[in-house]
């Protein structure tokens, strides 16, 4: 591939997206038309949670960055779940979200709360005109932002003050590698993180503060042990249909192997516990938070 204007680390960080994209649609089909979260359920932990609950560590430092005249402007804020808590916090909270559902899940989630200085704006983040704030806040939507640098810089101009990007080591679309190469025979190619994004932000010369946050981001959704074998097995299924995040059923054919594969290596697969049985194949590691101030934070190119 040819390399383009946006520099070495911009061209691998739109090959890794690539990769991921052309091996899931090969192995998995191509992903059905329409919102993929139409079919979420209404109390699913990355639709639905409360605003005012006391704020975790990982909350806590995010928090510490905003002031009570912030505008956050919230990429692919989903139902909320980081920015509705900063609405408690600053002047105005504006969700750019392209999923009619988390949209409506994020207005369900303010309104419950009372909270009255937060909307949502719906359309893709380099498609729209959101009003500029203060904040930009980006959580775990860059895994799959093939246009990085795009991305980036319309996180400063939406942002005038400070960036906030967070994401995950190990990124959560790729928490499955281990029973994808036993269902698939060939190793998952797994979405750019922490590392590519940052040699991003180098190469466009932005010095960012990097802090790596007490938690996982499992922390909306944790998994908890399953009582029972069969148990275990199901909830394997279900977690494994999110990887690479390919939110549309596995099929019957997929479903069937990959429940033998649970069934006849259960023993190397789970962990056996007093509360039930854990999956040993994945390692959540830490939330890793990367923020910058646009007007200052950046070297000569």
């Amino acid at each position: 591939m040819p390399m383009s204007d946006n520099g070495a680390a911009a061209d691998r960080y739109a090959a890794r997206v690539d990769a991921v994209l052309a091996q899931r649609t090969r192995l998995r089909g191509p992903q059905p038309p329409g919102d993929p979260w139409s079919g979420i359920p209404a109390d699913a932990p990355l639709l639905k949670s409360d605003p005012r609950r006391p704020l975790d560590p990982n909350m806590e430092i995010i928090a510490s960055y905003i002031e009570p005249d912030d505008v956050v402007i919230d990429a692919g804020g989903g139902g909320g779940r980081v920015s509705l808590p900063l609405a408690l916090r600053c002047r105005e909270v504006v969700n750019v979200e392209p999923s009619a559902a988390m949209g409506a899940g994020f207005a369900f989630n303010a309104t419950q709360a009372g909270i009255v200085n937060a909307r949502v704006i719906e359309g893709d983040w380099l498609a729209v005109d959101p009003p500029p704030g203060t904040v930009a806040l980006a959580n775990h939507v860059a895994y799959l932002t093939r246009d990085i640098v795009p991305f980036i810089e319309k996180l400063e101009r939406m942002g005038r003050r400070r960036v906030l990007v967070t994401v995950n080591s190990p990124p959560p679309p790729s928490w499955q590698r281990v029973l994808y190469h036993l269902l698939h025979d060939e190793t998952e190619e797994v979405v750019p993180g922490h590392v590519e994004l940052i040699n991003v932000l180098w190469e466009m010369g932005i010095l960012p503060d990097i802090r790596v946050l007490p938690f996982n981001s499992a922390r909306p959704n944790p998994i908890i042990p399953a009582p029972t074998r069969e148990a275990a097995i199901g909830g394997a299924l279900v977690r494994f249909g999110g990887d690479q995040w390919t939110l549309w059923p596995l099929g019957s054919d997929l479903e069937q192997r990959l429940r033998g594969i649970l069934d006849t290596r259960f023993d190397e697969l789970f962990a056996a516990g007093d509360d039930g049985f854990s999956p040993c194949w994945i390692t959540p590691g830490r939330e890793i938070l990367i923020t910058w101030r646009p007007s200052e934070d950046r070297q000569p190119l």
